[in-house]
């Protein structure tokens, strides 16, 4: 008897787990809508509630702290630096928590390439996407393809802000060569023909 009402425990653990997981998949999925849309205090609200509800998902904490920097361009003065570092301390949680997860890498170093010189950032952007594309080359089945154009696309951009154009073209040549019809592919050529 007390196995049974053990391992009833135990599936409902499961059961729970699951519906948590699936719970915050859904709220990144709808902050990701609207940062699109440029809300991002929607999108803040989201990922607060997606961290709560599973805080194992790399995912929710990575794109939360993005919104947070990306909040920052929104207000002014000492109000958005304090943004971008509450921002950047949820990122850098991010990958050191879930030093094994893609996505962290990938938020936080097109993050990082976005933001203005004064913050420091590039250098994070070129180590965090050249992570990403260092992941993919060892186990291919770790980034999805269709990730990658916008990490080339993103690593270019680090390198050129960098002072790197060299960097950059080879970036951008590597994520056309390997992905030609991805949407990303415009703009790289774009960037190529600036150079």
């Amino acid at each position: 008897m007390r196995l049974v009402t053990l391992l009833r425990a135990v599936g409902s653990v499961v059961l729970l787990a699951a519906t948590l997981e699936a719970q915050a998949a859904d709220l990144v999925s709808q902050a990701r809508q609207a940062l699109d849309a440029d809300r991002l205090d929607d999108a803040i609200a989201l990922l607060e509630k997606a961290v709560s509800a599973e805080p194992r998902n790399p995912a929710a904490l990575a794109w939360l702290g993005s919104a947070q920097v990306r909040k920052a361009g929104k207000v002014g003065g000492m109000e958005a630096a304090g943004w971008v570092k509450r921002g950047f301390d949820a990122l850098d949680e991010a990958v050191e928590r879930f030093p094994d997860a893609f996505v962290v890498y990938m938020v936080r170093g097109s993050t990082a390439g976005r933001v203005p010189p004064m913050f420091n950032k590039t250098e994070v952007a070129v180590k965090d996407l050249s992570t990403v594309v260092a992941m993919k080359d060892r186990r291919p089945d770790a980034v999805p393809d269709a990730m990658m154009p916008l990490v080339y696309l993103n690593l270019g951009l680090a390198q050129k802000k960098a002072g790197r154009p060299a960097d950059a073209r080879a970036a951008w040549e590597k994520g056309r060569t390997l992905y030609p019809a991805a949407p990303e592919t415009a703009a790289i050529d774009k960037e190529l023909k600036g150079l």
